[in-house]
């Protein structure tokens, strides 16, 4: 068996190097890694591998954040298995499967049958954790364009950044969202003046702030969870919802499950999926089985 890494060297503190190098002392397999060099070099790496990569006895790992994850799977074969070591700031995905920055158990899942679950296509790309619109994609864009974060990265503090920057969206006033739904039968909802909305396939996001309590990747259901802020204290008590995860005790989310979705935000909204802001006039979610070591 050969265990090939496509890992991103600039994910959270930038700590790939190391953790390849510790991986290497705890396999007894051949290990070849391919790095990321540019935004976006994932499906270059994939070709890469694929070009000597035998399905009856090698194995994929995937080293890097959500976005690199997402990424790779994009142009990975949904059939092929993988295994993820998490090392981005956020890792809600691993958080949800409970995966852990353990080398020694990570080589051990290699030997385990892997578990099925499901993750959402759309057109360019595909959904790990959530599509949000409003206030988590004001965030996301915010946190992006940060000096600060990569400064907080290398003292292991990533995670705060997201804080801040919400603190700072309840301050000012964010992007609201509005979007047009259609689900599978051709049934439509308008949603207007939203102060938060996620399609979620994933407890979590941000950095483990709870989207929905049941969302997870292995019920191949995309939880549908949203709502307005007209006024700061109602924008205040969302976010508490979230933080103190009260979700279904309070009444100021609504709630949807959907199999498949059409989204079509209005002109001036935000979208981000899986930590990154995208460019899209209008979004459809398709589900798809992967299979990954655990």
């Amino acid at each position: 068996m050969t265990l090939y890494i496509i890992a991103n060297p600039h994910s959270g503190n930038r700590s790939a190097k190391d953790i390849i190098a510790t991986l290497k002392t705890h396999s007894e397999q051949n290990v070849i890694t391919f790095f990321t060099r540019y935004r976006n070099d994932e499906e270059n790496q994939v070709k890469q591998v694929l070009k000597s990569f035998q399905c009856s006895q090698d194995k994929l790992l995937i080293l890097g954040g959500d976005g690199t994850l997402s990424k790779v799977l994009y142009y990975w074969p949904a059939e092929i298995p993988f295994a993820y070591y998490p090392i981005g700031s956020g890792n809600d995905f691993a958080r949800a499967l409970g995966l852990r920055k353990n080398p020694i158990q990570l080589m051990k899942s290699l030997e385990k049958s892997p578990k099925e679950i499901t993750v959402f296509t759309y057109q360019k790309g595909l959904v790990l954790n959530s599509l949000d619109l409003g206030f988590a994609s004001w965030v996301i864009n915010h946190v992006e364009h940060s000096k600060l974060k990569a400064k907080l990265n290398k003292y292991h503090l990533g995670n705060l950044i997201y804080v801040l920057t919400a603190i700072q969206c309840l301050i000012k006033k964010p992007a609201f969202a509005s979007l047009v739904l259609e689900n599978e039968v051709g049934e439509s909802i308008e949603l207007k003046d939203l102060f938060f909305f996620s399609l979620a396939n994933n407890t979590y996001f941000g950095g483990g702030v709870m989207i929905w309590p049941d969302a997870t990747a292995y019920s191949g259901n995309l939880d549908c969870v949203y709502a307005k802020g007209e006024t700061l204290w109602k924008r205040a008590l969302v976010l508490l919802t979230l933080v103190l995860k009260q979700h279904k005790r309070l009444n100021y989310f609504q709630h949807q499950t959907y199999r498949k979705i059409t989204l079509k935000p209005a002109e001036s909204s935000l979208i981000e999926i899986d930590g990154e802001i995208v460019s899209l006039d209008e979004v459809t979610l398709l589900p798809q089985k992967r299979y990954i070591y655990l």
